[in-house]
């Protein structure tokens, strides 16, 4: 061979795991070319910018700022790393089937109206909304309540907030808007002439509804949160609205009245109508070309919006189905009957997998109703009127990074124990998600809740 680079034929730093594998049994020019050029560090690193749960079980784990720490630790260690996270996967994914996952649970103490009507979480915090009027903010790790905002004079039945703002909508019929770092109330907007059902902001435009059958659509262009403008305002629903989402180019709304209705965002105009449920619907959210929803018929609808189609109906629940969330792999639901089911969205997108098998599983831990739920790759973590927020952590208890640090000073010849199938084929398919937590405001029902 006359060098390295005239026998590396491929561009080294997009290599995946499997094919680092085998070059590094190419030669020993090859395996320097790994070694020396931090491959299996680069690897990683391009996995946590292009793969959200790589970074999520970064952060949960610990060793995500060992990524950037080249010169502490060596090639070895990101090789062992690497095998470690895909073991790591692999086991959470199961649990999210069959394994028993770590609770930890948050006892709101309402004083005198008790439920938690709707939350939002990051890595950081939970923020919920209660019946009591307040909303309140929790330290994710301690639990512990970091503040409370009043102002509301009826149940906060909906929230949405950013890295600036919370925003939450009530029974008294207004909406308020208050700093997310300090809770300094900063505006109210009166619009509505019932309660607030449930709002969504995005890339300046906020979308409000409310038992008064009517969706406000709001310009929320400019620095400062003052400069909140209603644009629009879209009537055509026979009852209650009770849920909106939206993106781009569609406003998603469901009601009472039994039908979903779909909108054209620019335009605000009327687009078609989603009809199936034999009663009315609590919850949906919208994302791509599907639409999943749920009803007080006790089901789950999926929707094709671009025809108007239902692509499955799944059953399961026992009582209204209040709360519904999805992502590219699952579709989580909460009911009436106090309970979270998991299924699985590939098989219920499936005509063929029959409707015994789309159910992952299902959770009985709450108390009392199921009000809202947010999860992600890791968790899930709802609220109830039995006045708690609960986690369920389905990440493995099992520490797979503890002996990593012995194997940074091993030989070659001992790393070639890790072989191509340990490294890819424990976690073949490396799934790419979209956020769950970016629809991530909270519905509520409060025509079916405040007298209950």
């Amino acid at each position: 061979s006359s060098g390295i680079n005239a026998e590396w034929p491929l561009r080294p730093g997009y290599l995946d795991a499997r094919s680092l594998c085998a070059a590094e049994q190419v030669s020993r020019q090859w395996r320097d070319v790994v070694e020396n050029g931090h491959l299996w560090r680069k690897l990683i690193i391009r996995n946590i910018g292009s793969k959200e749960i790589w970074a999520r079980l970064g952060k949960r784990r610990g060793w995500i700022n060992h990524v950037y720490k080249s010169v502490e630790f060596g090639p070895y260690y990101f090789k062992k790393l690497y095998t470690k996270i895909v073991q790591d996967l692999k086991m959470s994914n199961e649990m999210w089937g069959s394994g028993k996952p770590n609770l930890r649970k948050i006892d709101c103490a309402s004083h005198d109206s008790k439920g938690v009507y709707c939350l939002q979480y990051d890595d950081r915090k939970i923020i919920s909304g209660l019946r009591d009027n307040t909303i309140k903010v929790w330290d994710i790790d301690t639990l512990k309540n970091t503040m409370t905002l009043t102002g509301h004079t009826g149940s906060v039945l909906c929230m949405q907030y950013d890295e600036r703002i919370i925003v939450t909508g009530s029974s008294d019929a207004c909406i308020r808007i208050w700093d997310v770092k300090t809770g300094e109330h900063l505006q109210m907007l009166i619009h509505h002439c019932d309660a607030v059902l449930h709002l969504r902001f995005q890339n300046g435009i906020m979308v409000s509804c409310s038992k008064d059958r009517t969706i406000a659509v709001w310009s929320m262009n400019g620095t400062s949160p003052q400069n909140i403008v209603m644009k629009h305002v879209l009537v055509g629903h026979r009852a209650a609205v009770n849920v909106v989402d939206f993106d781009e180019k569609y406003i998603v709304s469901a009601s009472g009245d039994r039908t979903i209705r779909v909108w054209s965002t620019q335009q605000c105009e009327f687009v078609r109508t989603l009809s199936g449920h034999t009663r009315g619907i609590a919850c949906l959210q919208y994302h791509g070309n599907l639409v999943v929803s749920g009803s007080s018929d006790c089901s789950i609808k999926l929707w094709d919006i671009e025809v108007g189609a239902i692509l499955r109906t799944l059953e399961g629940h026992e009582e209204l189905v209040r709360c519904i969330r999805f992502d590219s792999r699952r579709i989580v639901s909460g009911a009436y009957d106090g309970k979270i089911k998991v299924w699985d969205l590939e098989a219920a997108l499936d005509p063929r997998v029959p409707l015994g098998n789309i159910c992952i599983r299902t959770i009985s831990e709450h108390k009392g109703r199921v009000f809202r739920l947010q999860f992600d790759e890791f968790q899930i973590v709802s609220s109830s009127h039995d006045d708690t927020i609960v986690i369920f952590d389905f990440l493995s208890p099992h520490d797979y990074y503890s002996d990593i640090q012995a194997n940074i000073d091993q030989s070659y010849q001992s790393m070639d124990a890790i072989s191509d199938y340990e490294v890819e084929e424990t976690f073949p398919a490396e799934h790419v998600y979209f956020n769950a937590t970016f629809h991530s405001s909270s519905s509520s029902i409060g025509s079916l809740d405040e007298h209950s």
